[in-house]
This record gives structure tokens, sequence and C-alpha cells, in this order.
């Protein structure tokens, strides 16, 4: 099952305000905010998982996929890591791609796994940059009314 297919649940289809629909209030807001929240929650398990289940299958190209978080945020991205876990990016699979001594299936599989990686930080990155925009709103608010 591809990143596409999985958790069609996401918050954004279940309450799809968002940049669909504009808010009506404070509350609203709220509640998808909260909502994106937990799933953000939710994704930093998923990102552990994801590495975990192709692991077995990149380390025979000599890379490794690791949940990596280096800026405290609320959800961990996928990287690429060589063995010994010492370099960290996307150049090291495109190494491996252009020059390793890997089979071409190993290679579609490598293929494969990326683009997975990159829908699943991209999902990743949108959930939390909307938190935080949400979050910057909903104090923005609370400034505004304590002027009253």
């Amino acid at each position: 099952m591809t990143a596409l297919e999985q958790h069609q649940d996401f918050a954004l289809n279940q309450y799809a305000k968002g940049l669909l629909k504009p808010f009506k209030g404070k509350g609203e807001l709220l509640r998808y905010r909260d909502e994106l929240d937990v799933e953000c929650r939710r994704m930093w398990q998923e990102a552990a998982d994801f590495a975990n289940r192709y692991n077995r299958t990149v380390v025979q190209a000599g890379l490794w996929l690791k949940a990596h978080n280096n800026s405290g945020g609320r959800v961990r991205a996928v990287q690429w890591r060589d063995k010994a876990q010492t370099q960290m990016g996307r150049r090291l699979l495109e190494a491996v791609l252009q020059y390793g001594d890997v089979s071409i299936g190993m290679k579609r599989q490598l293929v494969e796994i990326e683009t997975e990686r990159a829908i699943f930080n991209a999902k990743i990155a949108a959930a939390t940059r909307q938190v935080d925009r949400l979050n910057r709103l909903l104090n923005d608010l609370d400034e505004i009314e304590a002027m009253i």
C-alpha cells in the first residue's frame, strides 16, 4: 500500500475547512487545529514505522532510513542515511542509483520507496505548517480580544 492509499481518514478529509471554506469563528479554528495536531502526533510514530518497514530492503543497497527530528518539531521526517549513520540526505540515494552495484529491480524499489518517502514528508510539512499558522492566528485573535 502506498502513502497515497494509506490513512484516508486524515484530518483534512474529515474536516475540510482549511483552504477550502472560510471559518466562521474561533471554535472552528480550534477544532481544525486540534485535529491536525492529533494527526501530527500519529505521524510521529508513522515515521518510525515507515523507516522500519523498508530498512530490510534498503540496507541491501548500503542505505538506511531514519525518522529524524533536528529542530524539535512536531513530527519527524524520514531521511536517508548511510549504514554507518554518519551521513544523511537524498544524495546518498542518488549515488546508489547512479554508481551503486545494485540490480535494476533494486533501483526500481528504491525509487518507489523514495517516492513514498517524499510524499510522506510533504504531508508532514503541510500539516505542521498549518498547525503553526493556526496557532499564530489564534494568538492574534486572543490579542485582538484583549484590546476590548
